[in-house]
């Protein structure tokens, strides 16, 4: 239900004029389609698909050593973040649990994490908290640790809101080089997956990453905020000899679940750690980080229940909240579920006990009260077959 309290990102009246169905998503006015949610993840999977993420949180991290103060709140290793690269992690509290999981941009002379949309205010009260508690070679004069609009000077840390002064566009899918390069000062070819520069798209400024998150080539843009909408406009213009075409949360969220990624607050949270969500691989155990100990400790108990991939062999969509059986025994319960319009099956997530985990495993998805049968798969459900470079 939308609110009077929900935001508008710097696209709205872009969306509007597309005759996009809009919902409330976190607090925030985004389209769900445009036209149809299989034609827009199809042409995405196959041209080209734009999409509004302007919503996801964007925080700026400098100061005297601020690698040593992400190191610390971070479970991966921040070292893996050389300048121009970007690193993926888990945000953790003190138990492990999952607060938010964040991509962080090494800029050379400061750190740019984009965060999830429901997270970004307890993600910088978290961050706030916590900088007093970094220890630094380089400590502030004392009384200098002081609070200002938008930014927040710690020891050696300052930490700078930048979410109203950006807007965020995703071009994604195997043309999206080839129309993006119509705009971009840089040379695209030349920027491998992960990797981001600083450069002009339009004429604008522009914070731009090779990532995404459908399992597609594409990029991932922020832009100021005023020039968003012309910025927006421009790239579909560029891309109608492509095929190119607007893109909602409802593509969006069967894009990333056929990639295997988690969606927070779906598939991972605060009740979860970085072990049952299937993140282990972006923990650097040889470090120290905030949740570790208890980390450690859930580990060498064992854990009681692991994130898992399936699809389903009865005819049947699994829904998040249907429960997962096995022999009559609830042992778990779906968190995503969809139909798959590239693969043509019905896929989701689900966390069951691990010994009911591995590839190969079957059990029963309860759905409308019927047991449907489904077996556990390795992530992802889908990988391209090749990276296009134009």
């Amino acid at each position: 239900m939308i609110s009077t309290e929900d935001r508008k990102t710097p696209l709205y009246e872009a969306h509007k004029s597309l005759n996009a169905k809009i919902v409330s998503f976190h607090g925030w006015l985004l389209p769900i389609q445009y036209t149809s949610i299989i034609e827009e993840h199809n042409a995405t999977r196959t041209r080209a698909g734009l999409f509004d993420i302007s919503h996801l949180g964007k925080l700026e991290i400098s100061g005297k050593d601020p690698k040593a103060f992400l190191q610390r709140l971070f479970t991966n290793n921040i070292e893996k973040a050389l300048p121009g690269k970007i690193v993926y992690s888990p945000l953790c509290n003190e138990n492990g649990g999952i607060l938010d999981d964040v991509f962080i941009y090494n800029a050379g002379d400061r750190y740019i994490l984009i965060t999830n949309a429901a997270t970004f205010e307890k993600d910088l009260a978290w961050i706030k908290k916590n900088c007093s508690l970094t220890p630094s070679p380089f400590p502030l004069p004392k009384g200098e640790r002081v609070r200002v609009r938008g930014e927040d000077k710690g020891e050696g840390v300052v930490i700078k809101d930048i979410n109203d002064a950006f807007g965020g566009i995703a071009i994604q899918g195997p043309a999206s080089q080839q129309i993006l390069s119509k705009l971009c000062e840089a040379d695209l070819s030349r920027l491998k997956h992960r990797h981001f520069i600083e450069t002009k798209v339009d004429g604008f400024y522009a914070l731009l990453s090779r990532s995404g998150y459908t399992g597609e080539d594409g990029f991932e843009i922020f832009i100021p905020a005023d020039a968003s909408i012309k910025i927006w406009n421009d790239i579909l213009e560029a891309g109608k000899g492509y095929g190119l075409i607007p893109a909602g949360l409802g593509a969006r969220d069967t894009l990333r679940l056929e990639a295997g990624c988690p969606l927070y607050g779906v598939d991972t949270d605060e009740t979860k750690t970085p072990l049952e969500s299937g993140l282990e691989r972006a923990v650097d155990f040889n470090k120290d980080f905030i949740g570790k100990k208890a980390m450690l400790e859930k580990k060498q108990r064992g854990l009681k229940e692991i994130l898992a991939a399936f699809k389903m062999i009865d005819k049947a969509i699994p829904r998040t909240g249907y429960a997962i059986e096995k022999d009559g025994r609830k042992i778990g319960i779906v968190t995503s579920g969809t139909y798959s319009p590239t693969l043509k099956e019905n896929i989701g997530f689900g966390y069951v006990s691990p010994d009911n985990s591995k590839a190969g495993d079957t059990f029963d998805v309860i759905i409308h009260g019927e047991k449907k049968k489904a077996v556990v798969v390795e992530a992802p459900f889908y990988r391209r077959t090749r990276l296009v470079r134009g």
